[in-house]
């Protein structure tokens, strides 16, 4: 059964409606196998429908593969289940999720010694279409240039990933290279003369063209569109047909084009854009009537889409993942330095054993020598029977002792020499010590860094020293009650006998504010939410977000002092 689901999953790499057709052929049997058969066939299963570009309505099984092989699984297996977790999720669209298991794919392949290139490459490519679409451009830029980097290093530089490497560059007003990286996708449509599967492609260079004002490539675009039959309700085409014919100056047909893609109604993010084109040509046009529909349906879209929330969760996401990766740097410089502190201390005890063992042995050596000298004093004070017979010892005694002092001088120059090695061990002692005091600093850096993020998140002095304002806050900011006058009181009051600098901080800044402004920035300053803001206030919701955004620099004051770090 594994073999057969290995096998359908190459079919689905080039014909994935078929190989759905196969994986359904197998479900009957499929709940019999062992769970490791069953998981790789409910991964399959997400690859193939996500080939085939069936968009995922329910997150259930991604999270059981993504449990199932974090505990079980091999670094491709884990990269696999990471990935189609983080496809699952785009589909939903729920962003944050999506980034965070993306990130995780990305770092399994990074770090790993076996990954699937070809799934880090789309990995790269999600994550910069993830970031272009809460206009983290920058960030998109970083990705789409990790995904060209790798297409051409593994031999498949699709157009797709040129489009992405355009479309930032084009976000970041590098409007030139944006210009090249085009033109040269277009050559490399017209080499190929794959129209068909190249159809989306060319949406998008004809759209970027027209933005860009490039009437010449455009026009290109659209002939080689004009060979193909291409349906009427296509959001893609009708948009890049529509900034085209604006282009040109023909205003009615870029209309129609924009109101066929906001009444097929299929896709959110376009209905966004062809309403604010719309509201900007009606504009232009003098239309107030219209302009005025049209500035309703974007602000009635730009709630639904929700950007702000959106952009502040992918921040979110990208600053705890990086944290993450923080703390694993951490956690490997610890492990360095216990390690060179282990080998650190077996040198020092080898040297130690050697130095010891050289001195025994020359003290051993030494004995054997004043042993043998003793030996042959005792032996000549008895051999005094004869002169010739003492003479003759004495002279053979005299060369046995001066072949002993030879080798004793030998034994002395082999001391020194030892002594020479042991002075170079204790200089690179003395190199390996600088260098664990460096890591030893730039560990104690880390963290310090890690130390002040954490105390960001402590709670607020505010909740131990004004405990019985707390409840009333609490309350309003759930929508349980109202708050009356006494409460208001009662807030300021407390505030500013924890910051007494406030009051005057923002009298100096503001000048003169209301009392809807005064309870919006005092709330600010305990650090409440944008929704637990608009519950107290019963403000609108733009213009609490409007006011927060404008008084961002109350949250940046620093409070021993009360004065603002970076004040407007």
């Amino acid at each position: 059964m594994s073999t057969k689901i290995d096998y359908i999953k190459t079919i689905g790499d080039t014909n994935a409606i078929l190989a759905l057709k196969m994986l359904d052929s197998l479900d009957t049997n499929i709940r019999k196998q062992s769970e490791d058969v069953i998981k790789k066939y409910d991964m399959a299963r997400l690859r193939v429908q996500d080939k085939a570009y069936i968009a995922a309505t329910s997150d259930i099984v991604a999270k059981q593969l993504v449990t199932y092989y974090e505990n079980n699984g091999s670094n491709l297996e884990k990269q696999e289940a990471y990935f189609y977790a983080g496809s699952v999720y785009r589909d939903l669209q729920d962003t944050p999720r999506s980034l965070e298991f993306y990130f995780k794919a990305s770092e399994v392949a990074e770090n790993g010694n076996r990954f699937d290139s070809l799934m880090l490459k789309n990995t790269y490519s999600n994550l910069h279409y993830l970031f272009y679409n809460v206009q983290d451009y920058p960030k998109a830029y970083e990705y789409a240039m990790k995904e060209y980097s790798l297409s051409r290093k593994i031999g498949k530089t699709e157009l797709t990933c040129l489009t992405h490497l355009g479309m930032s560059l084009m976000a970041l007003d590098s409007i030139e290279r944006a210009k090249d990286i085009f033109a040269f996708a277009l050559d490399t449509i017209s080499s190929n003369q794959r129209l068909k599967e190249d159809t989306e492609v060319l949406c998008s260079l004809l759209f970027n063209f027209s933005y860009l004002k490039d009437s010449a490539h455009a026009a290109r675009c659209i002939s080689f569109l004009e060979q193909l039959n291409i349906d009427e309700g296509n959001a893609a085409m009708n948009y890049a047909f529509g900034e085209y014919y604006r282009m040109i100056g023909k205003r009615d047909s870029a209309i129609i084009e924009f109101n066929r893609i906001l009444q097929n109604k299929s896709d959110l993010l376009r209905m966004y854009d062809a309403s604010k084109t719309l509201l900007q040509i009606y504009d232009d046009g003098g239309d107030l009537v219209e302009a005025n529909k049209l500035a309703k349906l974007f602000v009635s879209l730009t709630d639904s889409i929700d950007l702000g929330k959106r952009q502040e969760l992918a921040a979110t996401v990208k600053n705890e993942f990086q944290y993450h990766r923080d703390q694993q740097h951490e956690q490997r410089l610890i492990s360095e330095k216990q390690q060179f502190q282990s080998w650190l201390i077996s040198a020092i005890i080898a040297i130690i054993i050697i130095l010891f063992s050289a001195i025994a042995v020359v003290l051993y050596r030494r004995n054997i020598y004043l042993n043998k000298l003793l030996s042959i004093s005792n032996e000549l004070s008895k051999q005094t029977a004869t002169k010739d017979q003492l003479q003759a010892k004495i002279y053979e005694k005299e060369k046995e002792l001066s072949e002993s002092k030879i080798l004793l001088d030998k034994k002395e120059n082999d001391l020194k020499s030892v002594r020479i090695q042991l002075s170079d061990l204790n200089e690179e002692l003395k190199k390996y010590s600088e260098d664990l005091k460096k890591k030893e600093r730039l560990l104690s850096e880390r963290m310090a860094q890690n130390q002040t993020f954490i105390n960001l998140l402590h709670q607020s002095e505010l909740e131990r020293k004004a405990e019985d304002v707390i409840y009333a806050i609490r309350q309003s900011s759930e929508g349980k009650k109202d708050m009356t006058s006494a409460d208001w009181k009662q807030l300021y009051n407390a505030i500013d006998e924890l910051y007494p600098t406030f009051k005057d901080l923002l009298l100096k800044e503001l000048g003169t504010f209301t009392e809807q402004q005064m309870q919006v920035c005092y709330l600010m300053r305990i650090g409440l939410s944008k929704p637990q803001i608009q519950n107290m206030t019963n403000l609108s919701r733009v213009t609490i977000w409007r006011w927060v955004k404008k008084y961002d620099w109350i949250q940046k004051i620093d409070l021993p002092t009360g004065k603002s770090v970076s004040p407007k």
